[in-house]
């Protein structure tokens, strides 16, 4: 690899290390995050990291290295296997990774020509092959260490039995017809394919690693499931009479599970087990949790769109008005049941301070916080503002750009 502006590149190169020294980072990193967001193959596995930081990590190295020359160095590789083994330990497939690093250089490059201005972007597109060229050569390093990382782990057993299980899932969830391979996969895992009905969950290990989710799925695939991992998520299908009992002994799971279903159903009851395992994590609870315990969370995941408009019109209002503390007032309100003398008390102020806020609030919105209908549109914005990020990240998949 070479750098792509070395000290004598002349006029044009002079220009473009200019146009790049002007970019706002952060702005660049909160397009491409929210880019990443919309992309499937980023979002179905949770990961413990500060994904915008990785983002800016990839992004900062990208710009060193157009603006000074320096490609990256063995410590950026070295933390780039180490971060993409966990990935492979934890079940990501590497076309998966290959693709939204790929998406990402894309990104990059249209933030920066959205970012510019037009003598900028007449830069950029001048010298579009400068900037590409570095892009392409980031790229191939990247896809060096995924292969590298990767093939450390593809012989360890729980990864092949991971890999196995996830095709298999896939295929039942995609309604293919089985065929003997699929018999034959199923049975060196253990998995009886001939029921027609499968019972399929999601479970999580509060606190847990990927590598300690890779293992309970592998405890889980020696007792007969179908499991395989999804980051900080295993995901499957168990038989009917499955003995969860010894894994519920480990005060970590949280398992979500629906009765046996035909296959043609299997895909969009996993969707919902993923978001409710996401949701039931962040209220803190353990152990065995059912759709019937998170209706009202779920109502709103299944509407995001509908979900947003709807803390908008709530709290919209009061974020134009910079009005802060008549935000938290309203939020507090509402988790203390619209008791004003508890609101009061916990946030805490004066009962006619309270009171005086809420007029303000009933002003700058036109909703009656005295009205049934009012007070439950508060309420289901307050629950979807705790709950939408878990949700969006249940049924999607996060990545190293990220």
């Amino acid at each position: 690899m070479n750098g792509v502006l070395p000290p004598d590149s002349g006029t044009a190169g002079i220009e473009l290390r200019s146009v790049l020294e002007r970019l706002d980072v952060g702005v660049v990193v909160r397009r491409m995050a929210a880019g990443f967001d919309q992309l499937t193959a980023y979002t179905s596995f949770e990961w413990p990291v500060d994904r915008t930081a990785v983002v800016r990590w990839n992004v900062e190295l990208l710009l060193r290295w157009m603006i000074n020359g320096s490609p990256p160095d063995d410590y950026f590789r070295a933390e780039l296997h180490e971060f993409l083994r966990a990935r492979a330990i934890a079940g990501q497939p590497i076309e998966d990774s290959i693709l939204v690093y790929r998406r990402g250089v894309r990104m990059f490059w249209e933030a920066l020509l959205d970012l510019a201005g037009d003598e900028d972007r007449a830069v950029l597109l001048a010298e579009w092959d400068t900037v590409w060229s570095c892009l392409e050569d980031y790229l191939d390093l990247v896809v060096d260490v995924f292969a590298q990382a990767y093939a450390d782990q593809r012989d360890a057993p729980s990864t092949v039995g991971d890999r196995r299980a996830r095709a298999l899932f896939d295929r039942l969830c995609a309604r293919l017809p089985v065929t003997i391979e699929d018999r034959e996969r199923a049975a060196r895992l253990g998995f009886d394919l001939m029921d027609p009905y499968y019972r399929p969950f999601t479970s999580r290990l509060a606190g847990a690693s990927a590598g300690s989710h890779a293992g309970l799925a592998a405890r889980l695939r020696a007792q007969g499931a179908l499991a395989f991992t999804e980051g900080l998520r295993v995901t499957g299908l168990t038989p009917e009479r499955f003995g969860w009992a010894p894994f519920l002994e480990d005060p970590r799971l949280i398992l979500a599970q629906d009765p046996p279903l035909t296959r043609d159903r299997l895909g969009a009851a996993a969707d919902g087990l993923r978001a409710l395992i996401a949701i039931a994590a962040r209220s803190g609870r353990r152990g065995r949790v059912r759709v019937d315990d998170y209706l009202p969370e779920l109502l709103l995941a299944d509407s995001p769109g509908t979900s947003d408009r709807l803390v908008q019109r709530v709290f919209g209002p009061l974020e134009r008005a910079e009005a802060v503390d008549l935000s938290d007032t309203l939020r507090c309100l509402a988790l203390h049941g619209f008791d004003n003398t508890a609101a009061a008390a916990a946030l805490p102020v004066h009962r006619n301070t309270l009171l005086y806020r809420l007029g303000r609030i009933e002003k700058l919105t036109g909703l009656s916080l005295k009205e049934q209908r009012d007070r439950t549109l508060v309420l289901l914005a307050v629950i979807w503002e705790g709950v939408a990020a878990d949700a969006q990240s249940a049924s999607r998949h996060p990545n190293p750009f990220a």
